[in-house]
């Protein structure tokens, strides 16, 4: 077993830490507020290094991603196409709060 900021990962099973669970709660509802269709994204939820103003700079902190996937047959950036565009979190691990919202385009 794995251990990680947002929880514990094996080969079959995640389990994901109350803080976590919260923060992606608050990254979905934030990232409904977009009107995009969800099955159009991925979601990645990874562990990253605070900046910027991130709470506490170097500190780890949770990212939580809703990536726009490709449109079948098309090449490109992960953005360029009209599935949608992507909007990253940057997640508090003592609380779940949203520290920072990045979109991209």
């Amino acid at each position: 077993m794995s251990k990680t900021i947002f929880g514990d990962a094996d080969n079959d099973s995640v389990t994901l830490n109350t803080a976590t669970v919260i923060g992606l709660r608050s990254a979905y509802a934030d990232f409904e507020k977009s009107e995009q269709d969800i099955n159009n994204f991925e979601v990645s939820v990874y562990e990253r290094k605070a900046s910027n103003g991130e709470g506490v700079d170097g500190k780890d902190v949770i990212g939580v991603s809703f990536t726009a996937k490709f449109i079948p047959g098309m090449k490109g950036l992960g953005n360029a196409n009209r599935l949608g565009k992507s909007i990253n979190y940057v997640i508090s691990p003592e609380n779940g709060e949203i520290l920072a919202i990045y979109l991209a385009r």
